[in-house]
């Protein structure tokens, strides 16, 4: 169970960057999620034919950011180790409630799975570490 600190920041945001290999190196995108508590899993929308898809498809371990930054003193975000998967109908139907105009596009519904995730608030005296364990 994420802690509840997490989970309101979570909530309160919908604009994620995510992160995988390319044969170059690292490659980032940005996404809209809708986040399913029950599987621990942020929901994206995207075209299967993307380099961001393919690129997640070929290597599933992705990592994940979430930041606002304002004042140092203030900062907060997310920092998570992820696994990309093809998301189920119920997770569709998630993203969907949470983004109506997204059901009339051509783009597939996928779920990035939590690993592990880091949540740095400066205002709490230690970071709030996740880890799920297999």
């Amino acid at each position: 169970m994420l802690d509840e600190r997490v989970l309101k920041y979570i909530k309160k945001h919908k604009l994620l960057a995510w992160a995988m290999q390319d044969e170059k190196g690292v490659y980032i995108a940005n996404a809209f999620y809708a986040f399913d508590e029950k599987n621990l899993s942020f929901l994206i929308a995207s075209h299967s034919d993307t380099k961001h898809i393919r690129l997640a498809r070929i290597n599933p371990n992705i990592a994940i950011n979430i930041a606002k930054v304002d004042k140092i003193a203030f900062l907060k975000g997310l920092q998570i180790k992820a696994i990309f998967l093809e998301a189920t109908k119920e997770q569709e139907s998630l993203y969907y409630k949470k983004f109506a105009f997204a059901s009339f596009s051509m783009a597939s519904i996928f779920a990035l799975r939590i690993q592990y995730l880091k949540f740095s608030d400066n205002t709490l005296s230690k970071k709030i570490e996740f880890k799920l364990n297999f």
